[in-house]
């Protein structure tokens, strides 16, 4: 028997054929789709793997086995007279052809296809964001365009005697830098943004807030020793590294002293900024009592930080739970929780139960955050991402495309510069197909938060879905040299490697080194390294 003759008659060649170029076709569908719904990198890799697995198996079936009009039979069972091979052969050369044609459509239009011009810096600023004051009114533009009335709040220094208590330390300059961020025409610098610079305060204060593009920088210590607390802040300015103010606070350590201090801070740095600018801002409001417990606040505060990094979620979920079960109307710790029940499948990460049950106690938990604060904006978020999965799956009771965009718009209405709600509205914008306005939300929340990876993420995807090549090219560097790069933004989006100089490939490199997560300047990093 000639192997080659008996290998055409079975198709074998034919299936090797179609089956490569479908598994090609497949591979750049799932690198473009996947990263759009922020898919983890091992969802891409799966599909690769089984794909592979698949081909040989794919080619046994075709040596072993015929398709006849009765279904699959072993190619010993039928006669030669009773083959429909040649015919079958036809129909898979037609759809090798047509998959061939295919590749040569997606290789063209990557290679060809004309790219969209790149949009102006200045379009990358929302109106919604901009300092609420008639034109001018931010005073004179120092350190490099920082307005005058810009402040940056950096994590607090923990002085206590063990040296345990930076969670502790940075919930206080946390709940600081969220009261200033409501105060009407003060800019400041997000949280991600302001923290990446925690071990990095010995560059100077002047250094700190040109790279921040602010000119006033928060800085302060705590110290916690039995039931006293020492806090210490100073407020800076920056052009002229000038101390406007600086105060220290010695109070007994009690959840409504925390507070009391918060705001007491917030108040005297908008004050001092007040009278050195002669320029009047908002405001303040009163620092939000999340819960009479110091215990209770103790667990959230260290759940919080790990939190914003979706580090060990269970961890979290056993935080705030402890914390609930101290207070149970802690609504806070709720909601928290509720996100965290609601992302432990999508991060793969078991609570003790099935992904149905995870999201049965998300929506349960969001729920009850909900009968405490009606307009809380985070549960109202998590509800909304839970319907808009369900409806996504078919599962339960699905809603319209505008019943899911209305839980996300009033999620937003309660907390507009929230960047997880940003993120979760943009992914269900993309799912639908309003790419554009899916862009529109993750580039507000690149604006309110520059270095949260999650919008970088899906805008890079969204951008490449619209045909703007170029726009994804240069986010996808925007985001390394800031530090706010994930592996996950390259590893399934791979032709754009093929458009990088060395500069820039050294960039998305860099940003995947877990030794260098969080650098914050690789320009100079690359020039310092090529000396």
């Amino acid at each position: 028997m000639n192997l080659l003759k008996e290998l055409q008659r079975r198709n074998v060649i034919r299936m090797a054929g179609l089956y490569l170029v479908g598994a090609w076709l497949v591979t750049q569908v799932a690198g473009t789709v996947f990263p759009m719904f922020g898919a983890p990198d091992w969802v891409a890799r799966s599909v690769v793997l089984v794909l592979a697995i698949g081909f040989i198996p794919a080619l046994v079936v075709s040596w072993v086995f015929e398709l006849t009009p009765e279904g699959l039979k072993r190619d010993s069972e039928v006669t030669r007279s009773e083959s429909i091979a040649p015919q079958t052969a036809r129909r898979m050369d037609v759809l090798l052809l047509v998959g061939l044609v295919a590749v040569v459509a997606v290789v063209a239009a990557d290679r060809f296809w004309p790219r969209a011009a790149q949009a102006p810096v200045a379009a990358a600023i929302s109106p919604a964001t901009a300092p609420d004051t008639a034109p001018g009114a931010l005073g004179k533009d120092v350190l490099s365009g920082a307005p005058a009335q810009s402040i940056a709040v950096l994590p607090f220094a923990d002085l206590s005697p063990a040296g345990d208590q930076a969670y502790f330390a940075d919930g206080i300059s946390d709940e600081i830098l969220n009261v200033l961020v409501s105060v009407k025409g003060l800019s400041v610098a997000s949280r991600t943004s302001s923290f990446q610079f925690r071990s990095q305060q010995s560059m100077g204060i002047p250094a700190i807030a040109g790279e921040l593009k602010v000119r006033h920088v928060l800085e302060g210590s705590v110290r916690q020793a039995g039931d006293r607390i020492r806090i210490t802040a100073q407020l800076i300015d920056a052009s002229s590294d000038a101390h406007l103010w600086s105060e220290t606070f010695d109070r007994t350590l009690t959840t409504e002293n925390l507070f009391d201090i918060q705001d007491e801070i917030a108040k005297a740095i908008v004050a001092a900024i007040d009278s050195n600018l002669g320029v009047q801002v908002g405001a303040v409001s009163s620092v939000p009592q999340r819960t009479g417990n110091l215990d209770a606040y103790t667990l959230y505060l260290q759940a919080r930080p790990r939190y914003n990094a979706r580090e060990n979620l269970p961890q979290i979920a056993e935080l705030l739970g402890r914390a609930v079960e101290i207070d149970p109307d802690f609504v806070d710790a709720i909601a928290l929780r509720a996100s965290v029940a609601m992302l432990s499948p999508i991060y793969e990460e078991s609570l003790g139960g099935s992904a149905a049950a995870a999201r049965e106690l998300a929506r349960q938990l969001a729920k009850q955050a909900l009968a405490l604060q009606p307009r809380h904006g985070l549960a109202l978020g998590v509800l909304a991402s839970l319907d808009a999965q369900d409806t996504a799956a078919g599962r339960g009771a699905r809603l319209s495309v505008a019943e899911v965009m209305q839980g996300f718009d009033a999620a937003l209405a309660a907390d507009p510069r929230h960047v997880d709600l940003l993120n979760w509205r943009g992914r269900w914008l993309a799912y639908v197909g309003r790419f554009a306005d899916a862009e529109t939300d993750f580039r507000l929340c690149r604006t309110v938060d520059p270095a949260y990876a999650p919008c970088r993420v899906n805008q890079v995807a969204v951008l490449i879905t619209l045909g703007r090549r170029d726009d994804a090219r240069q986010a996808i560097i925007d985001a390394a040299a800031e530090g706010a790069l994930v592996s996950t933004m390259t590893s399934s989006n791979l032709m754009l490697w093929r458009a990088l100089d060395m500069r820039e490939a050294f960039y998305m490199a860099g940003s995947m080194d877990p030794r260098l997560r969080g650098w914050h300047d690789f320009p100079a990093l690359y020039e310092a390294l090529g000396q």
